[in-house]
């Protein structure tokens, strides 16, 4: 009898230990923040992104993100999104000098898709302004 009630109890207890654990099983590592660096070779400037992450490894370069030469107002819903970790350039030669910020911006959940549709609530973002040589 005293078996059974030892089971009895060592059973529920098990189970709570165990969802305890699947629940933080999860590394919960977010995407904090996005930092935009520069190269200028001449015509050209070179941008690449590195990312700082909650958690280790705490920055990737070249983070994957979707460049831009805009400003991002935030839309109602669901932005969709295509990753690269390919340098975005600009050619100042053929594209001008008077261009608005560029853009990098990723979903903050690492394990998202490298393309589709997510809350743009749940984006980074960041700008980095720029002068053509």
């Amino acid at each position: 009898m005293k078996v059974i009630r030892f089971v009895c109890f060592l059973i529920p207890l098990l189970t709570l230990a165990l969802l305890a654990l699947n629940c933080g099983s999860g590394s919960g590592r977010q995407l904090q923040s996005i930092n935009i660096t520069q190269t200028v070779n001449g015509e050209q400037i070179t941008f690449v992104a590195t990312g700082t992450f909650s958690s280790a490894p705490t920055t990737v370069t070249p983070l994957p993100v979707m460049w831009g030469l805009m400003l991002y107002a935030p839309p109602p819903g669901n932005l969709d999104y295509t990753l690269t970790t390919q340098p975005y350039v600009f050619n100042c030669a053929t594209m001008g000098a008077e261009i608005g910020p560029v853009s990098a911006i990723a979903p903050s959940d690492p394990s998202a898709p490298a393309s589709g549709s997510w809350p743009f609530s749940q984006m980074t973002l960041t700008y980095a302004n720029f002068n053509c040589p």
